[in-house]
C-alpha cells in the first residue's frame, strides 16, 4: 500500500495573516493510486478544497470540504455499488512539536482537547490529510441496496434440534450411554 499516492505539498511559510483558500483535484495517476490503495474497483473523482488561517503561535488551521466518487463491490452479491462522499474536517498543524519517531513507543493523551498534526520540514501536505479521512469515510463491507442480511450459525435448512442432536458432546453422551449398559 502506497500512503504516498495523493500528495497536495503547501509550504507553510507562504501563508500569510489573511486566510488562503486552496483547490485540490487529483489526477488520472493519483486515482489510480487511491482505487489500488482502498481496493476500490474505480473512484471517478476526488476533489475539494482546503482553506487555510494562521492561529495563535506556530499553528495554523485547515478546513477542509471535499468530495469523492467511488465504486466498491457488494460483499454478499459482488455487484458493483456507487458511492459518492463528502467530506468536512479539520486539521490543526503545529510547526512546534515534531513527528513521533518510527522507532520508539508513543504515548498517546487520551485527555487531548486538541490533536494537532506537525508541520514537516515547513510543509503540510494537504492530499495526505484528504486521502486519510476519505480512507476512513470508505464502508469496509459495503451491501447493495436490497441485500438482506443473514444471520450467521442457523441456517434456513438447519433447525435448533438438528444442531443439538448432531454437535460432538450430544455424540460423545450417547456413546457414554453405550458403554454403561
Amino acid at each position: 500500500m502506497n500512503t504516498q499516492d495523493f500528495t497536495y505539498i503547501f509550504q507553510a511559510d507562504k501563508l500569510g495573516p489573511n486566510p488562503k483558500k486552496i483547490h485540490i483535484e487529483a489526477n488520472a495517476d493519483e486515482l489510480s493510486g487511491l482505487k489500488e490503495r482502498f481496493d476500490l474497483k474505480n473512484i471517478a473523482f476526488f476533489k475539494g478544497t482546503a482553506t487555510l488561517k494562521r492561529l495563535s503561535g506556530k499553528k495554523i488551521a485547515c478546513d477542509f470540504q471535499a468530495q469523492a466518487k467511488i465504486t466498491q463491490e457488494c460483499v454478499a452479491t459482488f455487484a458493483p455499488i456507487e458511492t459518492v462522499i463528502n467530506l468536512d474536517f479539520q486539521r490543526i498543524y503545529d510547526s512546534s512539536i515534531t513527528p513521533p519517531d518510527k522507532e520508539k513507543e508513543v504515548e498517546i493523551e487520551i485527555d487531548a482537547t486538541e490533536e494537532l498534526d506537525p508541520i514537516i520540514d515547513g510543509v503540510i501536505d494537504l492530499g495526505a490529510a484528504m486521502a486519510e479521512e476519505l480512507g476512513l469515510e470508505i464502508d469496509p463491507f459495503p451491501r447493495a441496496d436490497g441485500t438482506a442480511y443473514t444471520e450467521f450459525g442457523v441456517g434456513p435448512e438447519i433447525t435448533e434440534e438438528e444442531i443439538e442432536s448432531n454437535n460432538p458432546f450430544a455424540v460423545l453422551a450417547e456413546l457414554k450411554n453405550k458403554s454403561d449398559k
